[in-house]
């Protein structure tokens, strides 16, 4: 009786386990739990806020994150980290301290965000909330049932503000801004590189240009980062957006020659500017308003694909320039060279 042949490990490999890679990622991506309130937290603005207790409901965009990690090998149950996050609505800001330990928080900027508190108080004078938000709340979802943050889905049907929420305008419009006349503070790409960076509450409108590849490193401290460049221009010059750490796959939300980004408070890389593109970076005061609803915006967009069809290669052929049956036929016919047609 012959015996068989044992399988090779190369053979068992190829068969698989049965299970897809995007049921694997599922598995090792801890996601938090469905949440119920038990008592009801009404929703409101962020300038309504008062230090001390109260449970309440708040909405609004990501404007800037930091996300800083902590070594817990002595207490494995403790929290892992946390994320700063700088919250804005139509009325104000808020300082958001957002622990997590196994759950992977996916918050990019300006993600719409609903957030569920039970006590908020007086922000300090740190590096973060400086000039940028006066009341403070910090959050534990995976330990405290009393809060949870939610990121709020885009063109949701069950949104209470349904034409907001399905045309994406909730919490899109600048602080200040009036329709019909320029955003206080508002610079050039090219003011920024000269020194308008040094101003308080600078703000620069950009357009994304293309965006780089994601790279990976290790810190100092033994933790895995990434970093991403994003080329921004307006009508007056170009520069390099550098992306860290949880930034990075913001990133991907953002489209080439559509994407319009209002940076408040950005920072500038002086040593940089050597005959080769400056560098803008996110320092923890910048706020990131993307695709904001001002008419400004609306311009550079339209600005930016103009310029891109025209550094095209294959230019499409021009219509109702040339009517090619009247020129067959007619009996005076013009010769043109290459140079008359470009300079049509």
């Amino acid at each position: 009786m012959a015996m068989k042949a044992p399988t090779s490990p190369a053979a068992l490999a190829e068969a698989g386990d049965g299970f897809t890679p995007e049921e694997i990622q599922a598995t090792l991506r801890t996601t938090l739990h469905k949440w119920q309130p038990r008592c009801e937290y009404p929703k409101i603005g962020i300038s309504s806020l008062e230090p001390g207790p109260g449970c309440f409901e708040l909405e609004g965009r990501v404007v800037n994150m930091q996300d800083e990690k902590q070594s817990s090998a002595k207490m494995p149950h403790a929290a892992k980290g946390c994320l700063k996050l700088l919250v804005r609505d139509d009325t104000g800001v808020i300082f958001v301290r957002l622990w997590y330990a196994k759950v992977d928080y996916q918050i990019c900027l300006g993600h719409l965000v609903s957030i569920w508190t039970v006590h908020c108080s007086n922000a300090e004078s740190t590096s973060l909330t400086m000039q940028s938000a006066t009341i403070k709340t910090s959050i534990f979802p995976e330990r405290d049932n009393t809060c949870y943050l939610m990121v709020v889905k885009e063109k949701r049907k069950d949104a209470s503000d349904t034409a907001a929420a399905e045309n994406g305008t909730v919490c899109r419009t600048p602080h200040g801004y009036r329709a019909g006349r320029q955003l206080a503070g508002l610079m050039t790409l090219k003011n920024i590189i000269q020194g308008g960076s040094d101003v308080t509450e600078g703000k620069v409108l950009v357009c994304i240009k293309s965006i780089g590849a994601r790279r990976k490193f290790t810190t100092k401290k033994g933790f895995p980062a990434e970093k991403l460049d994003v080329i921004l221009l307006d009508d007056t010059a170009e520069a390099t957006l550098t992306l860290w750490g949880c930034n990075t796959p913001s990133a991907a939300f953002w489209q080439p020659s559509q994407t319009v980004l209002l940076l408040t408070n950005p920072g500038f890389k002086q040593e940089a500017y050597n005959g080769r593109r400056p560098t803008i970076l996110l320092t923890s005061s910048t706020h990131v308003d993307v695709d904001p609803l001002i008419t400004d915006a609306d311009w550079l967009r339209g600005y930016v694909q103009r310029l891109t069809k025209r550094e095209h290669v294959n230019q499409p052929f021009p219509e109702n320039v040339f009517d090619i049956r009247e020129a067959a036929s007619s009996e005076v016919k013009i010769l043109f060279s290459l140079a008359d047609i470009d300079e049509l």
